[in-house]
């Protein structure tokens, strides 16, 4: 009978042993971690940038002639016109090399007529067989040497008048002359360099520099960076270096071929009015870009936003309250987060508290950000 009792005795020990493993495994609690919720949000942030004052065109004014500087025309700093006259050099050579020209250039029309004269002579004489063949051929040679000598003096009076006219240097272009680098008496010619310099002052030259998540956001909510830039997309507005706004609106002249692989932005080329003359190149002003489109965008919060060697990626807890890994493109910083170009959608949930706990496939207990419990309270 005791060994029976002891059987029987012996079944809910047994049991008791087989069961306490799986009764420790289900009680291990679900890791738990915080989840944000996506909103989208139209990507009109206003962006600004550092902008940098060129001028369109700045052109060094030249001697295309030699002689002496017999007037300077301009005082320094003023504003001219295109086709003023800037220099005046001594045109007294130029004079006399033009009157030479003339007379070469007569004495060759009287070659040519009298070569003409004698040619049609010999070849009366030669249809009277009075004169060889080979006296014909002469003269007719003759004729036609004093014909390109008349070309050439010709070639030889235009240069000399060219250089005569030379002997006026005028402004290419209207703008603000500077400094004088030779004056009256100085001996000039095309070998000297600049005299002066003008630089154009209406419209003025911003460049900026657009980092490459900007281009990318821009790019999506408008097909192409050049219509995201447009007047109908894009306001653009500018604050001088002392924070006063710049009544006149910019507007995009072009766009840099390639992005700056040392600072990761792509050079864009603005012209705006400069009536005034206020702007001037070298200076600086802040460039505001707002863009006038309502196409929204997925917003990541910041500390959702994981990195590996393949790029930036999120963790989502999906339907089905398991963890899954998903690679997104960014676009440009929000003052929240991040605009996502790419990856997700609006009303997924990412994890953005508890990450070092989880990986990808793991079944996790998600608390959304306003149900999680305060954790300074929890470490008090």
């Amino acid at each position: 009978m005791f060994p029976a009792m002891s059987r029987f005795m012996a079944v809910p020990v047994l049991l008791t042993t087989l069961l306490f493993p799986l009764t420790r495994v289900a009680a291990q609690p679900l890791p738990t971690v915080t989840t944000a919720t996506i909103t989208t949000q139209p990507d009109g942030v206003s962006r600004t940038y550092l902008g940098r004052l060129e001028a369109v065109q700045a052109v060094n004014v030249t001697s295309r002639t030699e002689g002496f500087i017999a007037r300077r025309a301009f005082e320094e700093g003023q504003f001219v016109n295109a086709g003023d006259v800037l220099y005046e050099i001594d045109p007294a050579l130029h004079q006399a090399a033009v009157a030479q020209a003339k007379a070469q250039l007569d004495s060759a029309n009287a070659t040519a007529r009298h070569a003409q004269t004698h040619l049609n002579r010999i070849q009366r004489l030669g249809d009277a067989r009075t004169v060889s063949q080979s006296d014909v051929d002469t003269a007719l040679a003759a004729r036609d040497t004093a014909r390109a000598a008349v070309a050439q003096a010709q070639a030889a009076l235009k240069t000399q008048e060219l250089q005569l006219s030379y002997t006026r240097i005028t402004a290419p272009i209207a703008g603000r002359i500077g400094v004088s680098h030779f004056h009256t008496g100085s001996l000039v010619n095309p070998a000297s360099g600049a005299l002066t310099e003008i630089v154009q002052l209406d419209p003025v030259r911003v460049v900026i520099s657009v980092n490459e998540r900007d281009v990318l956001s821009a790019s999506h909510s408008s097909g192409t960076l050049e219509d995201a830039f447009s007047a109908d997309n894009m306001t653009l507005s500018l604050r001088l270096s002392d924070g006063s706004p710049y009544m006149k609106a910019p507007v995009l002249e072009s766009l840099g071929n390639r992005i700056d692989a040392q600072t990761g932005t792509l050079p864009v080329r603005l012209t705006v009015a400069n009536p005034d003359h206020r702007l001037l190149p070298g200076g600086t002003v802040n460039v505001a870009a707002a863009p006038r489109s309502g196409h929204s965008l997925p917003v990541l919060p910041a500390q959702a936003l994981q990195q590996n060697a393949a790029g930036h990626f999120v963790l989502l807890v999906n339907a089905g309250q398991r963890v899954e890994a998903r690679p997104v493109r960014l676009g440009a910083q929000t003052e929240h987060g991040y605009f996502v170009i790419e990856g997700l959608q609006g009303g997924e949930k990412v994890v953005t508290e508890g990450l070092q706990w989880i990986r990808p496939g793991m079944e996790v207990n998600a608390r959304a950000a306003t149900d999680a419990p305060d954790m300074a309270a929890k470490k008090r």
